[in-house]
């Protein structure tokens, strides 16, 4: 299921960072799509979500 473009500042963060859904964390990010995605995975997604929501509150 796709993640919304709008009504939560993190799908739009999502949508920025290309770490919306599988497919672009694929295409974007080479992490592999058939896989649950490991720890470290994890932790980079969130990391360039909240690295991308912190710049956007400093401009």
């Amino acid at each position: 299921k796709q993640t919304p473009m709008h009504g939560h500042p993190v799908f739009v963060a999502q949508h920025a960072t290309a770490t919306c859904c599988r497919g672009c964390l694929c295409k974007w990010h080479k992490i592999e799509q058939n896989k649950q995605l490991s720890e470290s995975e994890q932790q980079f997604v969130v990391g360039l979500i909240m690295e991308w929501i912190k710049n956007q509150m400093e401009n």
